[in-house]
């Protein structure tokens, strides 16, 4: 068993990737920003916590404090990033080879990297949005396919010593773009690069699996149910899917064109055509991690387990008639509702919009195929305490 350092201890996915290794039997500590409050570092049983300066403050004194985690007395054997600041910070802090188990080098880049994604999932098949790379401002003097968003081809961006989440835009026409393209003007040599592709509606997707030398096995898949945010969030409720051969396909091109190993999500939008458009590929451990754990596929624990032995392949074993079909987190889900009950804020979201009946039934009504997010029978309350903590920094207090 190994002693595994998590983080960052604030990221929607700690709790059950805490579980996961308690259950496999690995100590685990964790690593979060300074003043952190979130449940998983008052309420659960870390054998230490590391309090570092915020990457997003300064990048430079956060990487050298995780390097130092593992030159300190009871140094951790392994690190798990949960989220993408922590991929970047993980490769940021030059940590020595084998010690982290998740993306590096080539693979992080590309988890890191939107405009690489984009391309490796045209080349492995997969359906993609007509894609407008803008680098500067004149490039969006390019025809673009309206309404349109433009995301952050980067997932993490660095400027002046700090990292950052770019912000998305959206783009109902030529008047909005030219606003957009002042914006990077003003920004200067700091202006990120922007993916434009058209604006989709669509239920949202998310396609797994776990990549070995062998290749890749355990495959799983879910759709959203609800997001917490309807105008585009993570899910607050997911229910359990097959993948459909074609995407598992196209898939396996995709993860062993880049050599991946480990546990991978490829989050997909299936439009009303029934198309699954590629979105994006998240190269770490993703938030509805309780679904996947209940049906026994318990990525986490086999991603530490491939670190310990390269050569490492997760037990063989099927789903059955009792699993659950269906998971949810019960404070993002009355965020849900909050969303709703507010409505949309552009006409584009008007026509889809959750209605508040079908929202409040989703929500209230009692399911015996549901497991709830950050529940474990050895922490009985804990998932009560992160839900509350969840709808707090919501609705914009302090956890």
């Amino acid at each position: 068993m190994a002693h595994v350092l998590i983080g960052f201890a604030e990221a929607l996915p700690a709790p059950e990737v805490f579980f996961s290794l308690h259950d496999a039997g690995h100590t685990v500590s964790a690593f979060a920003r300074e003043g952190c409050r979130a449940p998983i570092t008052r309420h659960l049983p870390l054998v230490g916590l590391h309090e570092i300066a915020a990457p997003e403050r300064d990048a430079a004194a956060s990487a050298a404090q995780l390097r130092a985690i593992f030159d300190g007395p009871d140094a951790p054997e392994l690190v798990l990033p949960l989220d993408d600041a922590a991929l970047w910070l993980t490769g940021r802090a030059e940590l020595s080879a084998g010690r982290i188990a998740g993306a590096e080098g080539s693979r992080s880049r590309l988890a890191l990297d939107k405009t690489l994604q984009v391309a490796a999932a045209e080349a492995a098949g997969f359906a993609v949005p007509r894609t407008v790379v803008v680098q500067r401002a004149a490039d969006l003097s390019a025809p673009l396919p309206y309404p349109a968003i433009a995301k952050p081809a980067l997932a993490i961006a660095e400027r002046d010593g700090a990292i950052a989440k770019d912000k998305v835009h959206y783009l109902d026409g030529a008047s909005d773009a030219a606003r957009l393209a002042r914006e990077i003007e003003a920004g200067g040599d700091d202006a990120a690069p922007l993916l434009v592709q058209p604006l989709i509606a669509g239920v949202g997707e998310g396609l797994f699996g776990f990549a070995t030398a062998q290749g890749v096995t355990h495959w799983s898949g879910h759709r959203r149910l609800r997001m917490m945010n309807p105008h585009g969030s993570g899910s607050s409720a997911c229910a359990a899917l097959t993948p459909e051969p074609e995407l598992i396909a196209a898939a396996t091109r995709f993860v062993e064109a880049a050599e991946w190993r480990g546990p991978f999500m490829i989050e997909l939008l299936r439009d009303a055509a029934g198309t699954a458009w590629f979105m994006e590929l998240n190269g770490r451990m993703w938030g509805s991690m309780a679904l996947a754990r209940g049906r026994g596929l318990d990525y986490p624990a086999w991603a530490v387990a491939q670190a310990q032995e390269p050569g490492y392949a997760p037990p063989v074993g099927s789903t059955s008639e009792t699993d659950p079909t269906e998971a949810r987190h019960l404070g993002r889900d009355l965020l849900h509702l909050l969303f709703v009950l507010r409505g949309p804020k552009t006409d584009f979201y008007r026509e889809g919009w959750p209605r508040i009946g079908e929202s409040l039934s989703g929500v209230l009504r009692p399911r015996r195929d549901r497991v709830s997010y950050n529940a474990h029978p050895d922490f009985p309350g804990f998932a009560m305490r992160e839900a509350l903590y969840t709808l707090r920094c919501g609705l914009g207090g302090r956890g």
